[in-house]
C-alpha cells in the first residue's frame, strides 16, 4: 500500500510539473528512469549494495546563448542496503519521493551529442521503510519507518550525454548521490548516510 501511495504521489507531483513547464518559456520537460546501486556509508557495520529503481519527471530551464541551465524534478528511487551477520542475512529497503535542483553545464558546443555536467543539491522524502532478513530457515520483513527519519538532504552530481534527435532530445546520465543527514532516528543511528550511483536513461521534450 505504501509502495501504491508513493507511485500515485510521483504521478501528481509530475502532473504539477508539466503544467508548471507549460507556463514558462524556454523550459523542457521529459522522463528519465534508471537503476540505483545503493549503500550506506559513515557507519562502522560493513553493509553491502543493493539495486533498486529510479523513475520521475523532469524540468530543464536553459539560458539562451548560454552552456548553462537549471534541472529539477521529481523522482522515486529506492535506496537502502544489504547486510549479513552472524549467518543472517537481509535488507533494508527505503524508498523515497526526491526532488533535486542541479546546475547544468554543456561541455561543448551543440550538436547532435553534447556532454553535460550537473551539481547540486537534493531533499528526499522518505515514504516507505523496511527491513528483511534470512536465517536460511525463516524469511521475513519488518516495517521501520518510526526508526528512519522522515526526510534527508543530501548533494548530487552527475556526467552525461543529450542527444539531439529533433524536437525531443534523448540523455544518458551516471549520478552519483550522498545523503548529508543520517538515515536513521537517533536511538538507531550508526553515522548511516544514503550513497547511491544511479545509471539514467531520459527523454526530454
Amino acid at each position: 500500500m505504501k509502495k501504491l501511495t508513493s507511485l500515485l504521489v510521483v504521478i501528481f507531483m509530475a502532473a504539477v510539473v508539466v503544467q508548471s513547464a507549460n507556463a514558462q518559456s524556454p523550459v523542457s520537460i521529459g522522463l528519465k528512469g534508471g537503476m540505483n546501486i545503493s549503500n550506506f556509508s559513515g557507519s562502522d557495520f560493513e553493509y553491502d549494495a543493493k539495486t533498486g529503481l529510479l523513475v520521475g519527471a523532469t524540468l530543464e530551464f536553459s539560458v539562451p546563448a548560454l552552456p548553462f541551465g537549471i534541472e529539477s524534478g521529481v523522482y522515486y528511487t529506492q535506496k537502502g542496503a544489504k547486510v549479513e551477520d552472524s549467518g543472517v542475512s537481509g535488507k533494508v529497503k527505503l524508498d523515497y519521493i526526491e526532488v533535486p535542483l542541479t546546475a547544468k553545464f554543456q561541455l561543448g558546443p551543440p550538436g547532435p551529442i553534447t556532454p553535460h555536467f550537473l551539481i547540486g543539491p537534493y531533499i528526499g522524502f522518505n515514504m516507505n521503510a523496511e527491513a528483511e532478513f534470512d536465517d536460511g530457515e525463516i524469511f521475513g520483513g519488518v516495517d521501520i519507518d518510526d526508526q528512519t527519519k522522515s526526510s534527508e538532504f543530501g548533494g548530487v552530481a552527475a556526467v552525461g550525454l543529450d542527444f539531439n534527435v529533433g524536437v525531443t532530445k534523448l540523455n544518458a546520465q551516471a549520478r552519483y548521490s550522498y545523503g548529508f543527514t543520517s538515515v536513521f532516528e537517533d536511538d538507531a543511528d550508526d553515522g548511516e548516510k544514503n550513497a547511491v550511483l544511479s545509471i539514467a536513461l531520459g527523454i526530454t521534450f
